[in-house]
């Protein structure tokens, strides 16, 4: 399976306050890139909490682009994929709001969250945050460096897509009965954590 794994980090509770993206692909089933670039938050404003917790403080962000001006080198990696993040509808709300914020159409994407698609996958683990999942699968990061969480993020799909023969989107909807969320321009979907059911006609 093709993917992309994407993980936002924030200076505040605004949803366009990004600060830094990773982006972990993967192709043929073995990641091929990792990356990541700082962001400015719109607004310039940061809270100490968060700027605890990923370490990004104002003077490393002053002079970056905002999402607007890194737009150019974000949308080809997401345009035409299949999107993954650990917590998805908080990633992706940082992305459509900032993207509304700036008045920039959507790409085209579906997308999906691994914090679903774990508890469905492991049932039986105490906790599905991202750093109870890396130790439980020996995976060494730095937890809210936004690289290394796209990172795990990429390798717990792939641990689940070998622990149970997966290899097409189709197959992993089917077989975890989950919801894949979509998005295009003027148009949002969420994934949901089991998929709606159609009615059957009378």
């Amino acid at each position: 399976m093709d993917f992309v794994a994407i993980d936002f980090e924030t200076t505040t509770s605004v949803r366009t306050s990004a600060c830094s993206i990773g982006v972990c692909e993967v192709k043929d089933g073995k990641i091929a890139a990792r990356r990541s670039m700082l962001l400015r938050p719109v607004p310039f404003e940061f809270n100490e909490y968060n700027v605890l917790i990923h370490g990004t403080t104002p003077d490393m962000v002053f002079d970056k682009p905002t999402l607007k001006d890194a737009w150019e080198y974000i949308r080809p990696v997401l345009d035409g994929k299949l999107v993954i993040a650990h917590n998805a509808s908080f990633d992706i709300s940082v992305l459509l709001s900032s993207l509304d914020y700036f008045g920039i159409e959507y790409p085209t994407f579906d997308y999906l969250c691994t914090v679903k698609l774990s508890q469905k996958a492991y049932p039986d683990l105490e906790s599905h945050k991202l750093n109870a999942l890396a130790d439980n699968f020996g995976i060494c990061f730095s937890h809210h460096d936004a690289c290394d969480d796209a990172y795990v993020c990429a390798r717990v799909l792939m641990k689940i897509v070998e622990d149970f023969g997966i290899n097409t989107l189709a197959e992993l909807e089917d077989k975890f009965d989950i919801g894949i969320g979509h998005i295009y321009p003027g148009y949002r979907e969420p994934c949901t954590k089991n998929r709606k059911k159609t009615k059957k006609k009378e």
